[in-house]
């Protein structure tokens, strides 16, 4: 009978907590930090949590409305963790609460919550004994395992502070310093590191909402209509493409649905095709696309000169039995096989390398040749990375890693008649301060210029551009004006007078999808009248959308997307391309 009562007093006491992230103002406590800011809340009442991470040895489950994180190994890849973005402003200040039960931790981040500004961060692990920041080199004695307690974290400018369970046990006035990796500005939670160990029940987590401004640049595009295409409570559902039969004007997308909230995770994974009879606005399950649908993504496969027909590709992920581990160790990025991912037990994988296919037999048969110049540390490329010049010269870009430390850089390989290519160097910083990444979007000029857009971590923008006019031989490289945050560059479609449209998802707050316009064929962009086609997402786990000009001219982008009820769903919107002064 007590233990159903503390039962009902724990329920009680966290749908209180719930009740107040979401409806009440934090200024009801006189004494705190971030009196005018909203609180969020995740109480795990779905098992469908976004995770960062995640292997064999580094689970997550939520049972009884609690999220049990059990990390058992210690080699990369073992973490897993919930991330969520706060749009913390140092000015400010945030602020945020855990309710969590430690039941083991070794190692820092074997339990933590992590938390950053875009400014400076800092990680709270919950040792069993004892709670400690690292970066502040505070700690503070106490038995995590005797009984849930909350933990909370108050941050402002360089000063932290933690409290347990209503009382102050750290005070870190000008401690939180360190800098915030790649400015990232997000809250997360659970077991972050993959050298550590750690298992704990996490009963629910709050934290502080800074609302967002918008800039002068940023305008809403009168009469966008938004329409949902697929979502399902138990499903997540991401990377959606898009085609249209140009005749009938039937719109159809692809994409995967899975099992679990996860981009590595692919066991339980099924593709769904669709389409659209009324220009997006309901769609229905079909069991395949038809053949006279077109993309405005380029194909893969393209006519040499000579009439031969020729394609750039990736190698992809390649797996072997284990006992041939050593005639790739040290040369490769190696990956290991994990039941949870679909793969079959006893294998590792390299990802790099690629080659030329040429047919000349219309694409009975094919040749392979492999192009030295990809077969590096590791190298892949996006499925919108490839063009052909008016002369025919055909050009993919590949994101490489020649070795464990490169940044990553951006090359081209490029060919004409499919029997040999070239590989140049395109992007890069040598100095490693960002990352490159296969996220690339290249483009012909009908001038017979070329350019590429990449997505780059660890710069504010995070989209750089490259142009070259020799025909991808040499070129230039800049960072763009696109503040998109991590975001890649996919959608891309030409109207009628010419203009280019680039839609992508606005990985940074607020969260969203938005449009950017070009007067010059993409060399460069309008981002002083940057197009905010939606602002309503819940996280940066959106985007990556494509997009097609309808008949009578309006736009259709199809992405994935996420609102306040966490559900990665398929969404579609249309609009009309303003003029712009």
């Amino acid at each position: 009978m007590i233990e159903e009562g503390e039962e009902m007093m724990r329920m009680f006491l966290k749908t209180a907590c719930v009740l107040l992230a979401f409806d009440l103002f934090v200024g009801c406590r006189t004494d705190d930090p971030v009196p005018s800011l909203k609180w969020k809340a995740e109480d795990f009442a779905s098992d469908m949590q976004p995770i960062t991470g995640g292997s064999l040895m580094a689970t997550t489950k939520i049972a009884d409305g609690m999220l049990h994180v059990v990390d058992k190994g210690t080699q990369p890849g073992d973490r897993v963790s919930m991330d969520r973005a706060w749009f913390a402003d140092p000015e400010i200040g945030s602020a945020a609460e855990a309710r969590v039960r430690v039941v083991s931790c070794k190692g820092m981040a074997g339990v933590d919550l992590c938390f950053s500004d875009g400014v400076h961060e800092d990680i709270l692990t919950l040792y069993t004994d004892r709670i400690e920041l690292h970066s502040a080199k505070l700690s503070h004695a106490m038995d995590t395992t005797n009984a849930f307690h909350v933990y909370r974290v108050d941050i402002r400018g360089t000063n932290v502070s933690v409290m347990a369970d209503g009382k102050k046990v750290m005070d870190g006035t000008g401690r939180f310093t360190q800098p915030a990796h790649s400015r990232r500005n997000r809250l997360s939670w659970g077991a972050g590191s993959s050298a550590a160990t750690g298992e704990a029940f996490w009963d629910w987590v709050r934290w502080t909402v800074t609302p967002i401004r918008r800039t002068p640049e940023e305008y809403d595009v009168p009469g966008a209509k938004h329409y949902v295409v697929y979502k399902q409570a138990d499903r997540y559902a991401c990377f959606p493409s898009l085609s249209m039969d140009p005749d009938a004007g039937t719109l159809f997308t692809s994409f995967s649905s899975k099992e679990q909230a996860s981009h590595f995770v692919t066991a339980g994974t099924v593709g769904v095709k669709m389409e659209s009879r009324d220009k997006g606005a309901t769609w229905s399950e079909i069991p395949a696309i038809p053949t006279s649908a077109r993309s405005a993504m380029p194909s893969e496969t393209f006519t040499a000169p000579d009439g031969a027909l020729v394609r750039i590709r990736q190698n992809g992920r390649r797996w072997f039995p284990l006992e041939r581990l050593n005639e790739f160790k040290g040369r490769y990025a190696i990956t290991t096989s994990s039941p949870s991912r679909g793969e079959k037990q006893g294998t590792f994988a390299v990802h790099t390398g690629g080659c030329l296919e040429r047919s000349e037999d219309g694409g009975r048969t094919w040749r392979r040749t492999e192009i030295p110049g990809l077969d590096t540390y590791t190298s892949c490329s996006s499925p919108w990375s490839m063009t052909q010049l008016p002369d025919g010269t055909i050009l993919r870009a590949f994101m490489v890693r020649r070795d464990e430390a490169c940044s990553g850089k951006v090359v081209v390989a490029i060919t004409r008649d499919g029997r040999t290519a070239e590989v140049v160097p395109a992007m890069g910083d040598p100095e490693k301060r960002f990352f490159f990444t296969e996220e690339t979007l290249l483009h012909a000029t009908s001038g017979g210029a070329v350019w590429m857009l990449t997505r780059v971590e660890g710069d504010a923008t995070c989209m750089w551009q490259a142009v070259s006019r020799d025909g991808g031989r040499t070129w230039t490289a800049r960072k763009t004006g696109i503040d998109a945050g991590p975001s890649p560059p996919s959608g891309l479609v030409t109207l009628d007078d010419g203009r280019l449209v680039l839609v992508y998802g606005h990985r940074k707050a607020p969260f969203g999808i938005r449009a950017l316009v070009s007067d010059d064929e993409g060399l460069t962009w309008r981002t002083d009248h940057v197009l905010v086609l939606r602002d309503d997402g819940d996280a940066q786990d959106l985007g990556y959308p494509w997009a097609v000009k309808l008949p009578g001219g309006d736009v259709l982008a199809v992405y994935y997307y996420t609102t306040g009820d966490q559900i990665r769903h398929i969404a579609c919107t249309r609009f009309t391309v303003p003029k712009l002064k």
